[in-house]
């Protein structure tokens, strides 16, 4: 386990958890928070705390997902990430952005093998190996009858889409990068963890 990880609040179970995960409170409701400020227009915003609660593993908390991806920090130990690092990006084959922050190549070797969802996906799930990255913001534009939410994609820092949509979400493009499927990869770096 990396050392940052180890220091992760963690669950009931004792397992680390990832620095962009919602943690939910016994008296949460559910309920969607929108605040308006001038730097993001309107946006979700997350109350939670991490270590506090029950974490929601497969659910990112907002807040800490868009100051992740903008920061250059980790998604699992929430680090920064050198600039001139290569950073890894977790997710299906050929996607051209992910939800998910970047990660370390340690912290994502550690991910692939521990998560049982990422593990049991094996040569579906894939690696984008990359410098550098753009972000788009993912935003609501509208709520349909059935309470389904429809969502666009618009340009980071997009002040038009201040007025016409909720932020909820960055997307991260990569950069040029180099995609091998998870297990190709672990086993090409010698990044196995676990005997």
């Amino acid at each position: 386990m990396p050392p940052a990880v180890a220091r992760l609040p963690r669950n009931r179970a004792g397992r680390p958890v990832p620095g962009n995960i919602a943690w939910y409170e016994a008296d949460d409701d559910g309920s969607i928070l929108v605040t308006r400020n001038d730097e993001l227009g309107g946006h979700i915003t997350c109350p939670c705390t991490p270590g506090r609660g029950t974490p929601r593993f497969g659910e990112q908390c907002s807040d800490r997902q868009r100051q992740l991806m903008v920061q250059r920090r980790c998604g699992l130990c929430t680090q920064a990430i050198e600039p001139t690092a290569q950073l890894v990006f977790i997710g299906e084959s050929d996607a051209r952005y992910y939800l998910g922050p970047p990660l370390h190549p340690l912290c994502a070797a550690y991910a692939l093998q521990v998560c049982p969802v990422l593990h049991a996906e094996g040569e579906r799930i894939e690696v984008a190996l990359t410098q550098s990255y753009a972000l788009a913001e993912d935003r609501i534009t509208a709520v349909s009858a059935d309470g389904a939410l429809r969502r666009s994609a618009f340009p980071f820092g997009d002040l038009g889409a201040h007025h016409l949509a909720v932020l909820e979400f960055y997307l991260a493009f990569p950069d040029a990068p180099e995609r091998l499927t998870a297990p190709t990869w672990l086993a090409q770096h010698d990044l196995k963890l676990l005997p």
